[in-house]
């Protein structure tokens, strides 16, 4: 007699939602499971297309159809490290993602608990004229983010990422390349944990390359949807 023996498919319900690439995982990648397939968004790793394909957990390992991942989840379900199973080294960290907000808290790579005022607080409007960046604090250390993922004030400085602005429309006129850089609002989204000094040497450094409009960000319970990449529409007022 020949005995045949096989693995036992595992459960797949400590996976099932919306993961996304931790601010220190070198590439960008969401992936959703669900019960009948997994989405990989932004598969650099094995795919150069958005990919969807059924899979199922054996062991150890993550199974899909044209390839085997192994992987490590944490007690709470909610951090995944994923590597090729011809791999040494795990260079995927997920995060498993909620709501909007906590989507973006993880592009950061820190919480964003943003203050609250009695004042009135607006809209962002005109959004191609505004740059945002996000200030956090981290071993009392200050750290800062922007959108493209840039790490420090004077990255946003000598890169000049925000002069990209003049490639866009406002009012439905272009703007000319040669518009004057005092007319772009740097939004402000500061954790509370950052005091009034140090924003405002944040604000300094700004100002000595003509910023000179700022739009700071307060906390409002409309921000969070459950479409978890929903955009957030930003409330704040204009500070000096």
């Amino acid at each position: 007699m020949i005995f045949y023996s096989c693995q036992k498919e595992e459960s797949k319900s400590d996976f099932i939602g919306n993961w996304s690439a931790t601010s220190d995982t070198n590439f960008d990648i969401n992936i959703t499971f669900s019960n009948d397939s997994i989405l990989i968004e932004n598969p650099v790793v094995y795919y150069d297309r958005n990919y969807s394909t059924r899979w199922k957990v054996i062991g150890k390992k993550i199974e899909l159809e044209e390839a085997i991942w192994d992987y490590k989840l944490n007690l709470e379900k909610d951090s995944l490290l994923i590597k090729h199973q011809t791999d040494s080294v795990y260079d995927l960290s997920l995060k498993r993602i909620k709501n909007n907000y906590g989507f973006l808290e993880n592009k950061l790579g820190f919480e964003l608990r943003l203050p609250k005022t009695n004042e009135e607080i607006i809209k962002v409007e005109n959004k191609e004229l505004f740059y945002n960046i996000y200030i956090g604090k981290e071993n009392k250390s200050i750290i800062i983010r922007t959108d493209n993922n840039l790490k420090s004030i004077n990255q946003i400085i000598n890169k000049r990422s925000f002069l990209k602005i003049s490639k866009t429309e406002s009012n439905n006129k272009k703007l000319e390349k040669g518009f004057k850089i005092d007319t772009l609002t740097i939004a402000l989204l500061s954790d509370k944990s950052i005091n009034n000094n140090e924003l405002d040497s944040i604000k300094s450094i700004l100002k000595d390359y003509q910023i000179k409009r700022f739009f700071r960000i307060y906390n409002n319970e409309e921000y969070t949807k459950k479409d978890w990449k929903a955009e957030i529409n930003w409330l704040g007022k204009y500070e000096n």
